[in-house]
């Protein structure tokens, strides 16, 4: 007969041992999560937003705890202390993004009930294909998406659920890959069995300021960068509906079969949104599928008020982009596709395979079965932390964070606009909760007044684009607020805040911050002119 070794995986095999690594774990966790949701105090008190270190710092710290980085031939089991210790050492030299000045990204904090739900779906460590597989998430994950169809379709109780059809997806660039596929197969379902070889050439259209994710899916398509055709926008980084207009109308001319555009909802850097009503009209009129990618400005949609202002209109579109990791803090990852009606059961029609071991028709349940509708096979159950944060949560405070957010936005839009305030100044119109600016030292203000980059010179506004790398550095390295910057519609490096985390923020702390950054700036022009 043939032998069968002992295990040697000692914690994975003691209910003792697996459950002490665990609970000693979760406090690690319990207490980073602690850190970040205290008042900070920052920078008299409190954690810093990150601990700056180079990669071989890194390393270093890595083998203090007794853990190199490099997994060696010959690799040694290490015990339970080295495994925490390794924990604590990941957890103090990555960004901390539950931090009150972390701006850098779309991610909000997590939130701690979502947390709490992400690590359950880790230990139930089922994969959402099948109903037998994964009975109780499949459920949520069809519940969750019903909410979120009410919401994006403003359809609310006690009027019925609307028709639609969606999945949870690992993030919203996968959403918007299966935005292109479905509209290309709701256009061409020939395409699913024949290829893309025959027939006219497609043409897809988004705007110059749409999620680089667009393109990637162009790509992966089958598609082409080619007949992705970029739309422009206007300031506030909204498509211009004429401009689409007249790109259909030349794409027509050209000889190509227009099917898709890709609109977007608070774009990355500006966070423009595009006139959903206007872009639906064109749509109607040349037979288009209209998406709208959602992902991080979908937020606007949770309040009344929000969603009068940013997303009239948004309800017209065939489907959407959705990320709850964003602004939701459903911990990283939970996105969503959603269509709506009469697309009911497209993505089955565009994806199914009918595995045979896997969507027998004859089971118990099969009709709750997913997993034919995706384009993977395993999947997380990444519906569970946002039904169970918004349990705990409710409408009304999804609702009163959108109107939060959009007050932060507005307070701090008005620090960048006012004469008073020379140090700083808007680079480009506010969109939703982005805000573009500059922090201006005297020196490339003269007069002593506001900023106006139009009346700028060349010399000053190549000046002006070197500060933001130069306090970002600071900030870095000091453990200060992290901002992005970049360079956007030709202007110099401009910072751009996102107040993702609205509950966390307050004004005390940004005008704090902004205070620290106008001391930076006079820094920095000191040391480009050698002072």
């Amino acid at each position: 007969m043939t032998h069968v070794p002992e295990p040697l995986y000692a914690i994975g095999t003691s209910a003792e041992r697996a459950s002490a690594v665990l609970r000693d774990g979760a406090e690690v966790m319990a207490t980073y999560v602690a850190e970040n949701t205290a008042p900070n105090g920052f920078p008299e008190g409190g954690v810093k937003v990150l601990e700056y270190a180079s990669p071989e710092q890194v390393g270093k710290a890595f083998e203090g705890a007794g853990v190199p980085l490099s997994l060696g031939e010959g690799e040694d089991a290490v015990g339970e202390d080295k495994l925490i210790a390794a924990c604590k050492v990941a957890l103090q030299y990555s960004c901390r993004t539950g931090h009150e000045l972390y701006f850098n990204q779309l991610c909000a904090r997590p939130d701690p009930v979502a947390l709490l739900g992400d690590w359950l779906a880790s230990t139930a460590h089922v994969n959402v294909y099948t109903y037998e597989a994964a009975p109780v998430f499949s459920l949520i994950e069809q519940e969750t998406l019903a909410k979120l169809a009410r919401v994006w379709l403003n359809v609310r109780a006690p009027n019925p659920v609307p028709g639609h059809d969606g999945l949870f997806v690992p993030g919203g660039s996968i959403a918007n890959l299966y935005a292109l596929l479905v509209a290309r197969h709701w256009k061409r379902p020939e395409v699913r069995e024949e290829g893309t070889s025959g027939g006219k050439r497609l043409v897809a259209f988004c705007s110059d300021q749409a999620h680089y994710s667009y393109g990637k899916s162009a790509v992966v398509t089958g598609l082409g960068l080619k007949n992705l055709v970029k739309v422009k926008t206007d300031l506030a980084g909204a498509m211009e509906p004429q401009a689409l207009r007249e790109a259909i109308a030349a794409a027509i001319a050209d000889g190509a079969e227009p099917y898709f555009v890709g609109c977007t909802a608070g774009t990355t850097v500006i966070g423009g949104y595009d006139d959903f009503n206007a872009v639906a009209d064109i749509c109607k009129e040349f037979g288009l599928w209209m998406h709208v990618d959602g992902a991080w400005g979908g937020w606007a949609i949770m309040s009344p008020q929000t969603r009068e202002k940013y997303c009239q209109g948004i309800e017209r579109a065939d489907s959407l982009t959705y990320d709850p990791h964003k602004f939701m803090g459903a911990a990283v990852q939970c996105a969503v596709f959603l269509t709506r009606a009469p697309h009911v059961g497209l993505l089955k029609d565009c994806n199914h395979m009918s595995a045979a071991y896997l969507f027998q028709p004859d089971k118990n349940n099969a009709d709750l079965d997913v997993g034919d509708r995706t384009i993977q096979c395993g999947r997380r159950p990444d519906a569970f932390k946002l039904w169970l944060a918004w349990k705990a949560r409710g409408d009304a405070s999804w609702a009163r964070q959108a109107e939060r957010a959009e007050a932060l936005a507005e307070y701090f839009e008005q620090k960048m606009k006012d004469p008073k305030e020379t140090r700083f100044a808007l680079a480009l119109p506010r969109g939703g909760c982005n805000v573009c600016f500059w922090v201006v030292p005297g020196a490339l203000r003269p007069d002593g007044g506001k900023f106006d980059h139009t009346a700028a010179s060349p010399e000053t506004l190549a000046a002006l684009g070197k500060i933001a790398p130069w306090i970002k550095d600071k900030m870095q390295r000091t453990g200060d607020a992290l901002i992005g910057f970049q360079v956007v519609k030709d202007l110099p490096n401009c910072f751009r805040i996102v107040l993702a985390s609205p509950e966390r923020i307050t004004t005390a702390s940004l005008d704090a911050m902004l205070d620290r950054m106008g001391t930076m700036a006079e820094e920095a022009i000191a040391a480009s002119m050698g002072g």
